[in-house]
């Protein structure tokens, strides 16, 4: 338990520093599945995860979160499979999206 409380202080301390950092920077937290086993409740009880400086964008739906440095490569195959037959040209469509610079927060099991 001590293990735990310790590294759950380590991490909102970093992320108390980013905030302090970057405090223009909307907070986005990620949740992991785990964290969410079923929809029998309203509420649960999860851990406080690492914080890191990513880029993100959402798609027109807003169905789903994309992280540059997660996706990226994907994305740029999925424009490649639209038409874009050049993968620069895909890199740069891929660019072009309105990527935004945000702290984001993982949200784990406890």
């Amino acid at each position: 338990m001590a293990t735990e409380m310790k590294l759950q202080q380590e991490n909102i301390q970093t992320l108390l520093k980013l905030i302090q950092e970057n405090p223009d920077l909307r907070i986005v937290p990620l949740v992991d599945t785990e964290c969410v086993p079923g929809d029998d409740f309203s509420s649960w009880v999860a851990g406080w995860g690492e914080s890191r400086i990513e880029e993100v964008w959402e798609n027109i739906n807003k169905e789903r979160i994309h992280i540059k440095s997660d996706d990226y490569d994907d994305l740029v195959d999925e424009a490649m499979d639209l038409g874009i037959e050049i993968e620069e040209e895909a890199r740069k469509f891929v660019d072009s999206y309105a990527w935004e610079r945000v702290i984001v927060v993982n949200i784990t099991t406890p």
